[in-house]
């Protein structure tokens, strides 16, 4: 429904990535029309790990079977059923996945992953504005105002907030800003000439003390080349002024693991930068007329640093929740508390013992300690803490 240069609807999507996706993917699936905005037009690149794991899996199976087998059968995604988290350069805990089931992990860059999902939305119930950036954010008694940057108005009962860590909508109805003690900053890069990947393509994590902890990410790609990223705390990292590029070509050049593999290796296109919000517990996902998912309500993993998942999990609860909405044409704040509520009941045991971790990962003994004594205990129990937040 629309008039002039105004479109009107129940729910604006800001933000087509994973979370804002499989939001808009959810809601067609319970047949309700929306809007979804996002700046860039598809596919697009974007800065990533490029690693998915838990509940991207979960999400994807919930939302449709056949665009599960799909993603698993994709030929621009790779799999793999091990992680190996390095703590030191001789000791590690190996997550392994049963060989009933198909993956621990998975690989794809995010140009091709994200346009997977766009690619899977529902034109009869998702009408898509791409290419096309918002410019001003209005909370209204009865409803929010949008203005894209072309001068198009979309005025909407209810407008979600999937627009990553730098969200308009959180930082224009919510007021809000990240702290840098609850972020972390990475760069990356592709590399091609690796040798020695493993034939079973396992995840390589290493935790690189350099005054702080950082995290040293290898991910194998589909095209040959590999994801290599390293990062940590951003409030730490800018206090020990850490140059993670002079830090990462080290480990590359010096590290006795690394640097063999790495000796004929060059580096494709330039070194990338972005940062991972994880400040879910000490912010709300929701307000008036506003319901926030993935990035834009802190939901990434304060220890592994992975956000996809937990995002389009989040999705899926945010859409069933607009759901009710709709149904008792209620969206005030009130009306919508619950919704932080169900986030917390699906990640905050896993948020919280993921923020534990990192903040034990500070004492390296100690947690190297820790790590040889619970090593064989985590590593049975691994198939059957995967499986409860996967597939």
């Amino acid at each position: 429904m629309s008039h002039q240069n105004t479109l009107v609807t129940d729910v604006c999507i800001v933000g087509a990535g994973p979370s804002g996706a499989v939001t808009s993917m959810q809601l067609s699936k319970l047949e309700i029309p929306h809007i979804i905005i996002d700046k860039a037009v598809f596919p697009r690149d974007k800065t990533c790990g490029d690693g998915l794991i838990l509940y991207a899996y979960k999400a994807l199976k919930l939302l449709d079977e056949d665009v599960f087998n799909t993603f698993l059968k994709h030929p621009k995604v790779l799999h793999s059923k091990s992680i190996k988290l390095h703590i030191n350069n001789d000791h590690f805990i190996n997550f392994r996945e049963t060989p009933d089931r198909d993956s621990i992990i998975s690989y794809a860059k995010r140009m091709d992953f994200d346009n997977f999902l766009v690619e899977h939305l529902n034109d009869k119930f998702a009408h898509q504005i791409f290419g096309d950036e918002v410019k001003r954010i209005k909370g209204e008694l009865d409803h929010v105002e949008v203005q894209l940057k072309s001068g198009q108005i979309i005025r909407s009962k209810l407008i979600v907030g999937a627009d990553g860590i730098q969200s308009v909508v959180a930082r224009k109805l919510a007021k809000r800003k990240i702290p840098k003690h609850q972020m972390s900053t990475f760069i990356n890069a592709y590399y091609s000439g690796v040798v020695g990947q493993p034939e079973d393509l396992e995840a390589e994590i290493r935790i690189y003390y350099h005054k702080i902890p950082l995290f040293f990410y290898i991910f194998p790609l589909a095209d040959g080349d590999v994801n290599v990223s390293l990062g940590g705390n951003t409030e730490n990292i800018q206090k020990c002024d850490i140059n993670l590029k002079e830090v990462l070509e080290e480990i590359l050049t010096t590290h006795p693991k690394v640097k063999s593999r790495f000796i004929d290796a060059k580096r494709e296109g330039n070194w990338r930068g972005w940062g991972i919000p994880y400040h879910f517990f000490d912010q709300k996902a929701y307000g008036n007329r506003f319901l926030l998912v993935g990035d834009a309500a802190g939901l990434a993993n304060p220890f592994y640093k992975e956000g996809v998942g937990t995002g389009m999990m989040s999705g899926i609860i945010c859409a069933n929740k607009i759901k009710e909405c709709i149904e008792n044409n209620a969206y005030l704040a009130n009306d919508l508390k619950d919704y932080q509520w169900s986030l917390n009941s699906e990640f905050g045991k896993l948020l919280k013992f993921s923020g534990r971790s990192l903040r034990l990962s500070y004492y390296r003994r100690p947690f190297a300690y820790f790590a040889r004594i619970f090593k064989r205990y985590v590593e049975r129990k691994t198939p059957d803490l995967v499986k409860r937040r996967s597939y």
